[in-house]
């Protein structure tokens, strides 16, 4: 319907409106604005991000591949609340100052659910239109069946430690679900980042790495800033350095990344990605896929239903 400068343009407009709207509302104090000023900060940032790749390379995901994007929207909106519903045993982060009214409630919090992997993914691939690690090699070698097992063995230890003990090591689900997926990924012809490990290209890892760190600080940044917001209950041992939890926002973009090239065995292994690895064997057909998007509205559901029994700590009755 439009062509891709049309798009391009249209997503700058929208990312400097929103922008606008996002911080006029904060420093006014204007509600919901102020409240929701995360949501406003989260988007505008992937509009833009987005908008800058696609003048530096020609090609973005959002502006390019826009069915992606939607489809990378949905699977980050269902794996937060995944996510989430896991918090309700660990325990790592509660919300605070959460409106009363549902619709915005819910409104404000699938957006920035779905806005997780969009942030992540854009900004590796602004990294990489800016080149970064592009030439960067490191040596060739073979994975072998015993070094997945160690993966997979980690995997499990780590999994195991933090559902016994979330008190003290629920971070450890982070590194858990990259241990787990990342042998299971290469052994399906799946995209994944053992694969690039394997040929000496640790671009992309390290490009995600920073993506991570960069979207954590942001999103830290905004949290702050919104009236609305979540707080983390770091582990005893960590408890005096709230700086630590930067550390985890680089493996959870390498675990964003395991997981939902994990979720494109639905669709032959197509992903976000402009170069994708086919994927050999036969997919799922469309039953399967369509029993998928089912779960997935229903996780993100029940959610949404958990987080307000469970994990909200303070109303705001005027919102």
């Amino acid at each position: 319907m439009f062509d891709e400068d049309s798009k391009a343009r249209f997503a700058l407009y929208l990312g400097v409106f929103l922008t606008f709207l996002g911080y006029s509302g904060r420093y006014a104090g204007i509600e919901p604005l102020n409240n929701q000023f995360f949501v406003f900060a989260v988007w505008s940032s992937v509009l833009l991000t987005d908008n800058l790749t696609y003048r530096f390379k020609g090609n973005s995901l959002l502006i390019s591949r826009t069915p992606e994007l939607l489809v990378l929207v949905a699977w980050s909106l269902a794996m937060a609340g995944f996510l989430e519903l896991l918090n309700l045993r660990l325990g790592a982060w509660h919300y605070l100052n959460q409106p009363s009214a549902l619709s915005t409630r819910w409104t404000g919090r699938a957006l920035a659910w779905a806005s997780v992997l969009p942030s992540l993914f854009v900004m590796a691939e602004m990294f990489q239109a800016f080149g970064l690690f592009r030439g960067l090699k490191s040596k060739i070698f073979k994975i072998r069946p015993g070094i997945l097992k160690v993966f997979y063995a980690a995997g499990a230890v780590l999994l195991c430690l933090a559902l016994a003990a979330p008190k003290f090591f629920w971070p450890m689900v982070l590194p858990a679900a990259f241990f787990l997926v990342e042998p299971l990924n290469l052994r399906l012809g799946l995209p994944s980042l053992l694969r690039e490990w394997e040929g000496g290209l640790p671009g992309k890892t390290l490009r995600l790495t920073a993506a991570g760190l960069i979207c954590g600080l942001l999103w830290n940044w905004w949290n702050k800033a919104a009236g609305a917001a979540w707080e983390y209950n770091l582990p005893d041992p960590l408890s005096d350095m709230p700086a630590a939890v930067y550390g985890g926002f680089p493996i959870l973009a390498l675990a964003a990344y395991s997981l939902y090239s994990l979720a494109s065995y639905l669709r032959a292994g197509k992903t976000w990605e402009e170069i994708t690895w086919p994927m050999p064997g036969k997919s799922p057909g469309a039953a399967v896929r369509w029993t998928v998007a089912a779960l997935l509205l229903i996780i993100s559901y029940i959610a949404l239903r958990a987080v307000d029994a469970h994990s909200v700590k303070l109303y705001l009755g005027w919102i």
